[in-house]
């Protein structure tokens, strides 16, 4: 798959580069060789068309994972009842200037 220079300038524009005309043949000529690559990989994997509805998570094995459970957490009073708190918020050093 071969790309035109159009493409090329627009693609370069779109990631805001800047390209010589020197710059912009040998660049198109590296690209074609990266899709070609890409491409290959493609080929052999097998991943060009993925199933419909595959998601990756049957692969990883979500069916074994605990149910979600709701648990009472403790009260802002609780929180800030051992801290030095301002008007319901945490007081902290400053981290940015």
């Amino acid at each position: 798959m071969a790309i035109s220079e159009k493409e090329l300038k627009n693609l370069a524009k779109l990631a805001k580069l800047e390209f010589s005309d020197e710059e912009l043949k040998k660049f198109a000529c590296g690209f074609d060789e990266m899709i070609a690559f890409c491409d290959g990989i493609n080929a052999e994997a097998g991943t060009a068309c993925p199933r419909e509805g595959f998601s990756g998570a049957e692969s990883v094995g979500y069916e074994n994972l605990r149910e979600d459970e709701v648990v009472e957490g403790l009260s802002q009073a609780e929180v800030l009842s051992n801290v030095q708190g301002e008007r319901g918020y945490f007081t902290v050093k400053r981290v940015v200037k």
